[in-house]
């Protein structure tokens, strides 16, 4: 393996900088359920370790206290990722580290109240604690080495000349093996997490034009209210004399046409809603636009069209958010009976009566 390539998995997990960016949000959805996921365990083991020390002999007493705190500490983590990161997506990044510090700091806090013995959490929190989470490795390394750091300057006032400097010599070696481990498992995760990517992307994306299909149209419609606050315009647009280019000219002609049409709508309405629903047909969507624009929207979009030599026929609609959402269908009925309009004007000027629709 040459230097290039051991750099781009320590940088990108083994991905291209484009790769990686493009996964970002897909990084962010897997550790956003990791994180609630283990926050819950997390919590629940502080949870029993806090029971089980009141009512213990010894030693465990003097750690209720710290199992109480990171107990709260890993619902302050919970609730952060129910209710700040689907507002806020970013954040469960600085929650990722939030919490795997605060395993650190619990495991060399536990380490230096058995100042006699060598360390065993602080080492077991460095070596598994990087493996829970999705994030770039030269992060990740930067974290254990901050860790290691910090612990071993620890444990030298702390504990006893012998016994600190077996935990130095364990943290360091340790150290290593997690930072190797984490950079070539974060490799394998970040390679299946981008080829699981590449395949939802497929069964999404129309072949043929590159706009999203009519299964994720349908998959994603309901989900249309909670993206708006004010209102939702949908535009309705269906390709006129696709079956007589066809005829004429040949498929690939009637291919052309439709990329065409569908690259123009994606340049207007965005490659995320822009949906190829039939063979000659497309819906678009724009959360809170302004609808008083959208007639000389259309119709730029309609000469640029018609500059090329293409008809389409568009049709729009715009509700209203209401309290009790938007009804989808009724949305989209209603721009789809707009586009009949304007389809059979066209062919009643141009005299082509051929087609109803």
């Amino acid at each position: 393996m040459d230097i290039r390539k051991i750099w781009k998995l320590f940088l990108y997990g083994g991905v291209e900088k484009e790769e990686y960016n493009a996964l970002r949000p897909n990084i962010r959805e897997e550790n956003r359920v990791l994180l609630s996921v283990f926050s819950i365990i997390a919590g629940i083991m502080f949870f029993l370790l806090f029971i089980v020390s009141l009512i213990s002999r010894g030693f465990a007493t003097v750690n209720s206290s710290t199992y109480l705190i990171c107990c709260f500490l890993m619902a302050a983590i919970l609730i952060c990722v129910r209710f700040l990161v689907p507002k806020y997506s970013a954040l469960v990044v600085l929650l990722v580290y939030f919490f795997e510090i605060t395993l650190y700091a619990f495991g060399i806090h536990i380490s230096m109240l058995h100042a006699e013995k060598p360390a065993v959490s602080a080492v077991a929190f460095l070596l598994v604690s990087p493996l829970l989470f999705y994030d770039r490795p030269a992060r990740l390394s930067a974290l254990i080495a901050a860790v290691v750091a910090v612990f071993c300057g620890i444990v030298v006032h702390v504990k006893a000349p012998d016994v600190a400097e077996t935990d130095v010599w364990n943290a360091i070696t340790f150290g290593i093996v997690a930072v190797t481990t984490t950079v070539f498992m974060t490799g394998i995760k970040f390679r299946a997490l981008a080829q699981s990517r590449q395949i939802q992307q497929m069964s999404q994306t129309d072949l043929l034009t590159g706009v999203k299909n009519r299964n994720h149209y349908e998959n994603r419609l309901e989900a249309y209210p909670a993206m708006c606050a004010s209102n939702l315009i949908c535009v309705y647009a269906d390709v006129n004399g696709l079956h007589e280019m066809n005829n004429r000219y040949g498929h690939s002609a009637g291919d052309k046409m439709l990329r065409e049409v569908a690259e123009a709508m994606q340049q207007c309405f965005g490659r995320e809603h822009t949906y190829r629903v039939g063979g000659d047909e497309f819906v678009a969507f724009r959360a809170d636009g302004q609808p008083e624009e959208m007639p000389a929207e259309i119709d730029r979009l309609s000469q640029a069209l018609n500059g090329k030599g293409y008809h389409v026929s568009f049709g729009t609609a715009v509700h209203k958010k209401a309290q009790g959402g938007l009804n989808m269908h009724a949305l989209v009925s209603e721009a789809e009976t707009n586009m009949f309009i304007a389809k059979r004007l066209f062919y009643c000027q141009s005299g082509n009566n051929r087609r109803s629709r």
